[in-house]
Parts: C-alpha cells; sequence; structure tokens
C-alpha cells in the first residue's frame, strides 16, 4: 500500500420535550410570526418532541441543526460532536484532526462556552447520556489503570437523528447538571405517509475510507517511528467501512415504529512489536474500532390528549490495543451501553403533563488477554517471539486482566407546562418539574492479577509440575540468561517470585434530586414593543457530595414594535451547577491489596510470603459542586432574507475541581480540591437566509459565524499540578507573571470563522447537492518550558522559564457532493462523495500532556507540533424508500 507522506521539520429534565427551537440552520422561518405565537403551547401528537413555547430562539439560548443540515454536510465517522463544528462557541481538542491517528472513530470531545468537555449535559430523544466514571482519566494501561472513557456515554450515529440542539448560555432552569452546555440529540419521527412500500420506509447504505484515500502530513522527525510504527500512536494503514439500515413506519394508524441499525468498523495493521530480533519481530497484528448502534422506538397516540413512547438504545464500542514490546498482550476497552425509555404525554385542560422513566447501563471496561505479566530471558526455539538485541534481551508476555467499571442509572423526571393565565397586560406560563436520579457506580477486578519477578537460574534439574498455575513459568531451554557470565550460558529458567493483585469490587451509590420552576412573562407595550421575560429557579442535590445547590435563571427578550425588519434585544443572568465525577470517589476506594509468594525451586510450591493491605494513593475529601455565573446580553436582526444575531456571553467558573499532589512519608498521595477558576469571554455573530434563496432552480442556504473566545483556567485538566495551587512567579515569555495567568492549554482557539453554503436542485429524477464547509480558526500560542540553555532562557533569573511556541491559524474546505436518483416510484439510490480538507492544507496544531495524551519523555507542561489530517476522501453509496 502506497502511503502519502508530506515531510516537515522542525446531566437534568429533558426540555427537549418542552422547548424546541424555532431557529434551525438551514431551516426555513417565517420570522413575522416567532413572538406572536412564542408564549401559546402548540401540541402535535405525532411528533416524538412536543413542540411548546421556543424558547431557545426567544432568549437566544443557542443553535439547532436540522435534518436538512444533517444529510447535507459531510459526516466523517458520523458521531454527533464532530458535525457541531459548523456551530459557533463550541471548541474541539487542539490535537482532534491529527494526521498521525486517523483510524481513530471515537466521538470529539467539544467545550461549550468556555466550560471543561466533561461538564456537558448529552441527551438522546430526551434521555440522559452522560458518562461520568471517568470522562477525564489518561490514556495509560496498567493493573489499576484503565483507559478513560468519554463523557458522551453513546457514540450516536447521526444518521438515526431529526435534529441536534446545542444550548450554550440562557438555559432554563428545566436544565441542570452541567457547566459547559447542553447537547440534544433528537430522535427523529416515524414518516406516516403512504409512500415507500406499503407505507414503510427504509434504506440501507454503505461507506468507506482508507490510508490509501487520505493524505498524511508527518513531521521529517517522526518518519521512522510512523512508517515502521507498533503502537496506536501512529497509524500509517487503516481502513474504515460504516454500514447503515433503517425501517420506519406506522403498523396501525395510531402505532408507529423506527428501527436502525449502523456499524462503525475500522481496523488498523501495525507492526506486531518495538522490539529488534525475533521470529515474531516483524509479523503484523491489527488493532480495531467497532462502534454498533442497534435502536428502536415506537410511538403511540391511543387518543387525541394521550402520547405514549417506548425506546430501547443498544450502543457498544469496542477498542483493541495490544502492548508492542509483549505476546498474549491484546486488550479491549467496552463503552458505550443501553439506554431504554419511556415517556407519557398528556394534554390536560390545565397544561402539558410530562412524564419519563428511563434506565442506562453504561461503562468503561478492560477485557484482557491475560491475567498476568512476564518477563524471560530470550531464549532461542523457546522465549524468541521478541527481544531486545542486547546482551541479556528480554522476551515478555501478558497483560492486565479484566477490569469492570459500570454506571447503572435510574431516572424519573415529570413536568408540568401549565396554560397562559392572562394578567392585565401580562400573560403568564409556569412551568414546574422535578426529577430523581438513582446510580449505582462500581469497579470489579474480575481475576486476580499476578506480576512476576525476574527470571532465575535453573540448575541441576529440570522444570517440575507448577504448584500453582496452568501456564509456563519455567523454562529447559538454554539462554545467556542476565548477561553476566556470556560464556556460561544458563542451562534454563523459571520464576521463583510473583505478586498477586487480588481479585474485588468497590461500589458507590448515589441518589440525586432536583425541583425547579419557571414563570415566561410576556408584557404587551402595544406602541412601545414587547418584554418576554423567564424568572427561573433550580433546586438540587445530591448523597454523593451531601450539598444542596440553588441555581436562579434569568432572561428577558425585548422585541421592537415594528414588525418588518424586526429587532430584538436579549439579556441574560444565570447560574449553573454542574457535576461532581463518580471517578473521584472510585479512585479512592481502588485499594491495592496484594499478596506475594515464592517458592525455592521449580519443582517446590508456591508459599505465600507477604501480604499487604495497599492503600489507595488516592485520597477523597467532600467536594463542593462546581459552578458558573454567566451575564449574556445580544441582539437579533431580521433583514429580510437573512437574519443577523449577535451576542456576548461571559462566564466565571467556581469552585471547580482540580487534582492536587501531597507527599506523605516517601510517596505522594492525589486528591481533589475546590480550588479552580475559570473565566471566559465568547463573542458570536451569525448570519443566515430565513428562506431558501433560488437562483435559476438552484435553491441556495448560506450560514456565515463567527466566534471569539479568551479562556482563563487556573489549573491543569488533566493532572495534579501544585504550581496552580502555589501560584508562584514565572518568566513566561520574557515577562514575570502569576502561573495562574499562563495561556490556557487546549479548547481555546482565539476565533473562528466560518462558511457553510448548500447548493440542491432537481433535474428530470434525480437531485444533485453541492454542500461546502469552509473553516478558518486563528493561531494560537502554547506555552512550552525552557531549559537552561535553550533560546530565550534568562540566566539570571532563579524563576521557572516558558517560552511561547506560535501555532498558526488552519484553514480548511470541506466538501460534499451528492446525487441521488429517484429509479422507480420513490425507490432511490443514492451517492455521496465526501472530500475534507480539499485544498490538501498543511495545519499545525499543539499536542501535550494537556491534551491527556502520553508523550513519552515530553513534561506536561512542553507542547509538540503535530499536523493535522490532509485531504482525504469518503464514498458512500445507497438505497432508499
Amino acid at each position: 500500500m502506497k502511503i502519502n507522506i508530506i515531510y516537515i521539520k522542525g446531566f437534568f429534565f429533558p426540555c427537549a420535550i418542552c422547548f424546541v427551537s424555532n431557529l434551525s440552520l438551514y431551516a426555513t422561518q417565517d420570522s413575522s410570526s416567532t413572538e406572536q405565537s412564542s408564549q401559546h403551547r402548540s401540541v402535535k401528537f405525532s411528533t416524538s418532541i412536543i413542540t411548546a413555547t421556543p424558547t431557545t430562539t426567544t432568549y437566544k439560548s443557542g443553535s439547532k441543526l436540522n435534518k436538512t443540515m444533517l444529510d447535507s454536510t459531510p459526516s466523517g465517522n458520523g458521531d454527533i460532536t464532530s458535525i457541531l463544528k459548523i456551530i459557533p462557541n463550541v471548541q474541539f481538542d487542539n490535537a482532534q484532526l491529527k494526521s498521525s491517528t486517523p483510524g481513530e472513530i471515537d466521538p470529539a470531545n467539544i467545550s461549550i462556552s468556555g466550560g471543561l468537555f466533561y461538564q456537558n449535559n448529552f441527551q438522546l430523544d430526551g434521555f440522559n447520556m452522560n458518562n461520568d466514571l471517568d470522562p477525564n482519566g489518561g490514556a495509560t494501561n496498567g493493573p489499576n489503570a484503565l483507559r478513560s472513557g468519554r463523557s458522551q456515554g453513546l457514540a450516536v450515529d447521526t444518521s438515526l437523528l431529526e435534529s441536534i440542539q446545542v444550548q450554550d448560555s440562557n438555559i432554563s432552569a428545566a436544565y441542570g447538571g452541567f457547566t459547559g452546555g447542553v447537547v440534544e440529540a433528537n430522535v427523529r419521527k416515524p414518516r406516516a405517509d403512504k409512500g415507500g412500500l406499503f407505507g414503510w420506509h427504509g434504506g440501507v447504505s454503505y461507506q468507506f475510507t482508507s490510508s490509501d484515500l487520505t493524505q498524511y502530513f508527518i513531521d521529517e522527525s517522526q518518519e521512522t517511528n510512523f512508517i515502521t510504527s507498533s503502537n496506536e500512536n501512529y497509524q500509517p494503514n487503516f481502513t474504515k467501512h460504516l454500514i447503515r439500515a433503517n425501517l420506519e413506519g406506522y403498523a396501525t394508524q395510531n402505532l408507529g415504529i423506527i428501527t436502525s441499525f449502523s456499524t462503525t468498523r475500522s481496523f488498523i495493521p501495525l507492526k506486531g512489536y518495538s522490539l529488534d530480533i525475533g521470529t515474531e519481530a516483524n509479523a503484523t497484528r491489527e488493532q480495531h474500532r467497532y462502534i454498533d448502534n442497534y435502536y428502536i422506538k415506537t410511538h403511540y397516540n391511543p387518543s387525541e390528549k394521550l402520547t405514549l413512547e417506548a425506546s430501547l438504545a443498544y450502543m457498544p464500542q469496542d477498542n483493541t490495543y495490544y502492548n508492542n514490546v509483549a505476546k498474549h498482550s491484546f486488550y479491549s476497552m467496552k463503552s458505550g451501553g443501553i439506554q431504554s425509555g419511556l415517556k407519557a404525554l398528556y394534554d390536560s385542560n390545565i397544561g402539558l403533563w410530562s412524564n419519563t422513566l428511563s434506565y442506562s447501563f453504561m461503562q468503561n471496561s478492560r477485557e484482557s488477554e491475560k491475567n498476568y505479566f512476564m518477563s524471560w530471558y530470550y531464549s532461542q526455539g523457546d522465549k524468541d517471539w521478541a527481544g531486545t538485541n542486547s546482551r541479556s534481551p528480554r522476551a515478555s508476555e501478558g497483560g492486565y486482566g479484566d477490569m469492570e467499571q459500570i454506571q447503572n442509572t435510574l431516572n424519573y423526571k415529570s413536568n408540568m407546562n401549565f396554560e397562559s393565565l392572562d394578567l392585565w397586560k401580562s400573560e403568564h406560563t409556569l412551568n414546574i418539574g422535578f426529577e430523581a436520579n438513582y446510580t449505582h457506580a462500581y469497579r470489579n477486578r474480575k481475576n486476580p492479577y499476578y506480576s512476576f519477578g525476574n527470571p532465575t537460574e535453573l540448575k541441576n534439574k529440570p522444570c517440575g509440575t507448577d504448584s500453582m498455575f496452568d501456564f509456563a513459568t519455567c523454562s529447559n531451554t538454554q539462554t545467556q540468561g542476565d548477561g553476566k557470565t556470556p560464556n556460561a550460558p544458563w542451562q534454563g529458567q523459571y520464576f521463583n517470585q510473583v505478586t498477586e493483585s487480588k481479585s474485588g469490587e468497590i461500589a458507590l451509590d448515589n441518589l440525586a434530586y432536583g425541583i425547579y420552576a419557571e414563570d415566561s412573562i410576556l408584557l404587551d407595550l402595544e406602541q412601545i414593543g414587547k418584554i418576554q421575560t423567564r424568572l427561573g429557579l433550580r433546586l438540587d442535590g445530591d448523597t454523593y457530595m451531601q450539598k444542596h445547590t440553588l441555581a436562579p435563571r434569568f432572561s428577558l427578550n425585548y422585541t421592537a414594535p415594528w414588525e418588518e425588519y424586526k429587532s430584538e434585544l436579549i439579556f441574560g443572568a444565570n447560574r449553573y451547577y454542574g457535576r461532581n465525577l463518580l471517578s473521584y470517589r472510585l479512585y479512592e476506594l481502588v485499594a491495592n491489596n496484594t499478596q506475594s509468594y515464592s517458592r525455592n525451586d521449580s519443582h517446590s510450591s508456591w508459599t505465600p510470603t507477604t501480604t499487604t493491605d495497599g492503600k489507595s494513593s488516592y485520597d477523597f475529601q467532600r467536594l463542593n459542586v462546581p459552578y458558573s455565573d454567566e451575564l449574556m446580553g445580544g441582539i437579533m436582526q431580521n433583514l429580510g432574507l437573512f437574519n443577523l444575531s449577535a451576542k456576548y456571553i461571559y462566564r466565571h467558573g467556581q469552585d471547580e475541581v482540580m487534582q492536587k499532589s501531597i507527599k506523605q512519608n516517601k510517596s505522594s498521595i492525589t486528591t481533589w480540591t475546590n480550588d479552580g477558576e475559570s473565566q471566559s469571554h465568547i463573542i458570536t455573530l451569525s448570519l443566515q437566509n430565513t428562506k431558501p434563496l433560488e437562483i435559476y432552480g438552484v435553491k441556495n442556504h448560506i450560514l456565515f459565524a463567527f466566534d471569539y473566545t479568551k479562556v482563563a483556567r487556573s489549573y491543569n485538566l488533566y493532572s495534579p499540578d501544585d504550581a496552580y495551587l502555589n501560584n508562584d512567579d514565572i518568566i513566561y515569555d520574557g515577562v514575570q507573571i502569576k502561573y495562574k495567568d499562563r495561556p490556557a492549554e487546549n479548547f481555546a482557539r482565539p476565533f473562528t470563522l466560518r462558511l457553510s453554503t448548500t447548493h440542491t436542485f432537481k433535474l428530470w429524477r434525480t437531485r444533485w447537492l453541492f454542500n461546502n464547509f469552509f473553516r478558518y480558526r486563528g493561531g494560537y500560542d502554547a506555552m512550552v518550558l525552557l531549559n537552561k540553555g535553550a533560546a530565550g532562557h534568562n540566566p539570571n533569573s532563579t524563576l521557572k522559564q516558558y517560552g511561547k511556541m506560535h501555532f498558526d491559524g488552519a484553514f480548511s474546505w470541506d466538501m460534499r457532493l451528492g446525487f441521488e436518483m429517484n429509479v422507480w416510484r420513490g425507490n432511490i439510490v443514492f451517492v455521496n462523495f465526501d472530500i475534507y480538507n480539499m485544498l490538501n492544507t498543511r495545519n499545525k496544531a499543539a499536542l501535550s500532556g494537556t491534551n491527556g495524551a502520553m508523550i513519552p519523555g515530553i513534561p506536561s507542561s512542553a507542547s509538540v507540533a503535530v499536523y493535522e489530517i490532509g485531504r482525504q476522501f469518503w464514498i458512500q453509496g445507497g438505497y432508499k424508500f
């Protein structure tokens, strides 16, 4: 296979049920009637989402991608966060698109309004899908260490969805458990028309890309590491396959059903070992990444006033890895899980009463090929699969055993949206609700793990029968052993010491509860205009941290009296409380309880020697709940064919959780504190047409968006950094500053310009689509540690010194060319060609420990340059009816 390389130097109630925005990117909108209906609930039971007060539009709460946009935009891996790059005020990991790992399929981590990427509230069709097990862990695998999961607990494929809505400011009191934003993925409703096959509709498609269709940009210094890669950090070869199928319709007049299946498969072949010699040293081993989506939902209207829904989603993910210095070392990281839910919506004479009951199972677990690790001395004809070319080469084998990490959640929510009440010249709409959420989380080492010491020389007699293990712990084959006597090789080797990490389970339970109330007031000032306000209050509590929080919410909209070219001013002052991750407690409960064994020779029985009731290296203390105070101001202006909107958001994050390292005797203990703080300033501007612009039969949709972001954060997201707590003086770029004043390292591009254009036209039985997405992300500076003698280092200062590494702005142009043909009575075949980075632009980004990445030999304060992926082609073909 040809490798194309360019070398370069050097959480709560899901208001999706009650509040749905009228603002849909690329959706037709009658701007003159929006506010006239804004305080009157309209119920349409043929839909799965009940449309009520469109407060997300009224108070400029965020943006929404409708199905048209989802279907028109290059979808890549098909995850719901990657497509959010179209929306302003959504920031991504600096290294999300790095060219060295294009075979990965994990949903992208995102930051909204300067919040932490694991402090967003993700919802699927109104049901919570947050993973609080360990979304902010590391990338290492060890006896007690697991690769971290992701905050978005289920990897949902966008083909299932009707829309995605992101709320980033002026968010209703019906939502809790976030300090970033709310992301709502809404499943589409079954189609009720009589088309398709006997009134049923469905489809199937296949999508593909590979390393042959990808242009890599690799730093010249990493060329050899890339081409001969034996670990997942460099992926010179990969193939990706996406298969999707769905079927939907009405079994009876009032019973609708939608079913969907999708699977994403990525295969990553790599060099089997990083070692020099051995029979398998140059063999290939293949890692894989699998994401499956199985989904079914029923929608039933037994009467005009009652709607019932039931849904079941099974969305597992399976990623395999291996240790590149050991055989039998494959392990699989299991994530995702199950979500099931029931909804009942009753339109009574006093208002709309909504109830939901859901259960979810999520995991971040490891299944290992073996539950032991041993490192033999290399021996020809026996322990010779792979080793280092040295005087005493080693040949290692084994893994770290199975580890379960499970989150079970049962949730009930009830919301009452009352009919409007007129008082004098004002109209009041009261909305109240409550919820209860029970979580049982546990971590379970399913089998003991055995770590063997160094091999010992086998003398005088051959190997005997092992009294404890059913795998080999002794070898009769000659070896150089420890290499101390090269002219007198060992006649064999065996292990006489082993340490057992005992199996066991730790668990915690948490009962969280919340109540809220809101009054939406419409005040008609006639010739002066209209004022709409929403006064809300939310109370939350739980048994985990045993804290209660009270979050006030206030939003205001003033609409000018003129109908044509309508003008609106928006203001908000809100407080949002986040979540404390379950991992804070689970880490502390992990005690390294071990039992050591030894034997005198290979014929002797193993006997216990030392028992250690080890303590965890983590210390948990009850924490305050982190929160963020928000001030927001904005304007919306109708310009005829276009809508212009702009807003400013200020967030002040307080009591944010940071790690702290404490020295105890000769060891270190990691704990958490509420000493973290952040400030974010965000400006967003967007312009889009209100209806299609038709020119010579071509319908054109245009969206321009700009955001400016300035984030300052007083802590490292990924690891203990006592320098933040001490807040010592440092030298940065030649200027003395406080350590906390250093720039944010990630999710903080200073500005982004976006332009998305979609053009469609019909010709005979065909429909053509041409979509372009242009994005320019502003350049930024990364902080690097300056060692003595480095350029820019001041020899006269005793302070720690840091330099500035500048990363230029990044431009990209993504494109979709789509074609579909109605071959017979609504039976349609279609093809999509997606091209990412059309111009093959070379974009540089910073990778460091602050990305959560492990970079051997590089301190967390340092950054290294990586390059984003070059031009990449995706091909999709399918059939639908």
